[in-house]
């Protein structure tokens, strides 16, 4: 657990979406899928940045698939994922810590404290301490 609190923004958030979307436009993407429960908020903000439909069912990602999340801190969430569907997929996150189990191919900053972002609360960001 990180003793420090940043309070990201909804521009620096919007600022971010567009980075990461500039980047998917090189790549073949069909479709976008957020990993539960912060990557929800990216995937729709990407959707609707690279006018491409939201996948919400684990079982419909494919290659094509842009796989977000809003932050990837140990990688536990995102190595799960890709090891029930097959590594080579395109995965993208606003945030990501450098000694993650798994990267993302894809982030915009790393991360050195706990981050609250702003479609969360201080108390309710810890949930995702065990996710």
């Amino acid at each position: 657990m990180f003793e420090k609190t940043e309070k990201y923004t909804w521009g620096a958030f919007e600022e971010d979406c567009k980075k990461i979307a500039e980047w998917a436009k090189g790549r073949h993407i069909k479709n976008i899928y957020g990993i539960p429960r912060g990557g929800l908020v990216v995937a729709v903000k990407l959707s609707h940045l690279l006018d491409a439909p939201l996948v919400l069912n684990r079982d419909d990602i494919s290659r094509d698939t842009l796989i977000v999340d809003d932050i990837v801190d140990k990688g536990d969430t995102v190595r799960r994922l890709l090891a029930n569907i097959g590594e080579h997929h395109h995965v993208a996150s606003i945030f990501s810590n450098k000694f993650a189990k798994r990267m993302p191919n894809f982030f915009v900053r790393e991360n050195t404290i706990w981050v609250v972002f702003p479609w969360e609360t201080e108390r309710t960001s810890k949930y995702d301490q065990t996710i």
